[in-house]
């Protein structure tokens, strides 16, 4: 009897604490922030017809605000800037940290020599795998070198330094998952919805969403240096397909998260976590872990790059995802190669002795 009441006791201090981490760990989007790019005097990317970044993004922008306000009149969303303005990298990132904001969406437009580039591509933070996706992030993080006192506001950073660039990516991201799968709902169908060639999600060192403390994306529209895409950026019409194709991933990725009871799924994700332990009791076993985010993201394929069976437990204030589970290394070391051919090339093994999660980490 004393180990039933014991049970029912860990039962409830557990669920409890889980309630405190979920409003800890802020589940729902309940405010977005919106971040048009330059502004004021920088008026970032500018087309051979003297057509401005700062004034197109600004458009969509505010476009964009006004669809998620309408159709999500709940969600709470605020702008970096709302006027022409400028505004430091620094600042920007500052404004979403400091009111808890759960989704950072930066919206920019491209320009370069080269007439002939074109489409519209999502950033997401990471390191950079091209000269091109290098010179793209150089460029945005240019906007620093405007900015009084710069040197030392980002004494850690010089966004001329190719080296530095690759310090910034290394940073551990909590959010990189997150942000990968918000990207992928904007960028989806972006040739089809938009007309404009789809240049896929990449990873590049912007400053900007270095300094997020949540799910954050950069944008970029399409090439005002292309004739073709500038006549959409700067047409009305163009302006507000933008705005809802961006609508349509912010709704996307809303969805996965909101569209169930979060309460109820948060305890009955708890009883498997309890079962799990039990499991694990037997012994030592491996794990691979691919992902860890402040908000539970759905164990479907789709969310993991078509991987099946795709587990998670709580540490902390994070939801950590794992894929496999053997008591034999090699097993799950043949398991760490499919998740890095995944896509998750920072995946590791990790290991759990009587339930309990071990230091140990398989290098």
């Amino acid at each position: 009897m004393v180990l039933i009441l014991r049970g029912y006791f860990l039962l409830f201090l557990l669920t409890f604490c889980l309630q405190i981490s979920y409003s800890q760990t802020g589940l729902g989007i309940n405010t977005v922030v919106i971040d048009p790019g330059h502004g004021g005097k920088d008026p970032g990317a500018i087309s051979p017809n003297n057509n401005y970044e700062k004034t197109v993004v600004l458009k969509v922008s505010l476009l964009l605000g006004d669809l998620i306000k309408k159709n999500f009149p709940d969600v709470k969303v605020i702008y970096t800037r709302d006027t022409d303005r400028f505004i430091g990298l620094a600042k920007r990132a500052k404004i979403a940290n400091e009111i808890g904001a759960d989704l950072f969406i930066s919206i920019h437009a491209n320009a370069i020599e080269a007439p002939s580039a074109n489409g519209f591509e999502t950033w997401v933070l990471g390191l950079h795998k091209s000269q091109a996706a290098l010179e793209v992030a150089k460029f945005e993080n240019s906007a620093i070198l405007m900015e009084e006192n710069n040197k030392q506001t980002y004494s850690e950073f010089n966004p001329n330094d190719p080296d530095a660039y690759i310090a910034l990516s290394m940073r551990q991201n909590a959010f990189l998952d997150q942000s990968l799968i918000l990207a992928n709902s904007i960028q989806k169908d972006s040739k089809l919805k938009l007309g404009l060639r789809n240049r896929g999600v990449k990873q590049a060192g912007f400053m900007v969403l270095y300094r997020a403390t949540m799910p954050a994306v950069l944008v970029e529209l399409g090439f005002l240096s292309n004739p073709k895409d500038e006549k959409l950026l700067i047409s009305k019409s163009g302006q507000l397909k933008l705005a809802n194709h961006l609508f349509e991933g912010f709704k996307n990725y809303k969805n996965k998260y909101d569209n169930v009871d979060e309460s109820l799924s948060e305890f009955n994700d708890q009883k498997k976590v309890i079962k799990k332990v039990n499991y694990l009791d037997t012994g030592k076993v491996y794990k691979v872990q691919l992902a860890t985010s402040s908000v539970k993201i759905p164990t479907l394929p789709e969310n993991f790059n078509g991987l099946k069976g795709v587990e998670v437990y709580i540490s902390g204030k994070f939801y950590k995802y794992t894929f496999g589970i053997s008591s034999d290394l090699k097993v799950i070391n043949a398991e760490l190669n499919q998740v890095r051919n995944s896509g998750y090339e920072s995946a590791f093994v990790i290991s759990f002795q009587d339930g309990k999660r071990l230091n140990w980490v398989k290098q």
